[in-house]
């Protein structure tokens, strides 16, 4: 269903269509876990999913410096999000640390992560979420953070299953999927909480809700990108 078609006036509108989105099963989670990838295949998801996600908590922080002082609710609700992705105040359980650990299983150095050069699919989106979050209203940022948490909680109903198959990685190694199977849906409903609290008006939602389909969207191309990435291209390895 198109998120177009939500009503804006409807925070529960918003997140059906949020959650029944086509990039919640889209055709890379679905062969990703499906199929069994190469060495090199899944290094080639690594190097992009770990782009992102090390950028991605960049640009939070920058999400709550803009959030106005006085909308405490929000800001609450954005930095236990922080918090959490930044391992709750451990730094070995930072999740961008969990999943180096994924990468080193996968054969990839710190040096080797730091070479990667983002497909444009991964720099689009992270373009769209730069904007939303330090340039509109904090309102349409607020949409798009609620959709980019949202949104994240299906991909690991495909990916954790995936990676399971491959009996050389051990439950350390996939500590960062594991967890995220129950903790993204718990970041969605914070972020709800922030909707609540903060959109009090039928103007409000409506930009809570624009910032939202936008990001929806461009996640979406994300996935298209790294499928063509992994998927359409030669493997070396077997």
């Amino acid at each position: 269903m198109d998120l177009t078609q939500a009503d804006p006036l409807s925070l529960q509108g918003m997140m059906e269509e949020l959650t029944t989105h086509p990039v919640n099963s889209n055709e890379f989670f679905q062969r990703f876990k499906e199929q069994r990838l190469s060495r090199e295949q899944l290094q080639r998801f690594l190097r992009q999913y770990h782009y992102f996600c090390k950028h991605f908590v960049k640009l939070l922080e920058g999400l709550l410096y803009k959030t106005p002082v006085d909308e405490i609710e929000m800001r609450v609700e954005l930095i236990k999000t922080l918090h959490s992705e930044l391992g709750s105040g451990s730094l070995e359980q930072a999740h961008v640390r969990q999943l180096e650990r994924f990468a080193r299983a996968l054969g990839l150095s710190e040096p080797d992560l730091n070479q990667t050069q983002p497909l444009p699919e991964v720099e689009s989106y992270l373009q769209v979420l730069r904007r939303l979050f330090l340039e509109t209203d904090y309102l349409v940022a607020l949409g798009a953070e609620l959709a980019v948490e949202t949104t994240a909680a299906s991909e690991f109903q495909y990916l954790y299953p995936g990676l399971q198959k491959y009996p050389e990685f051990t439950a350390e190694d996939l500590a960062f999927f594991e967890l995220h199977v129950q903790e993204e849906q718990q970041h969605s409903q914070w972020l709800v909480e922030a909707v609540r609290k903060t959109a009090g008006s039928p103007a409000a939602l409506a930009q809570v809700a624009a910032g939202a389909r936008e990001t929806a969207e461009a996640w979406h191309q994300f996935w298209k990108g790294l499928d063509r990435a992994v998927f359409d291209q030669p493997s070396c390895q077997s």
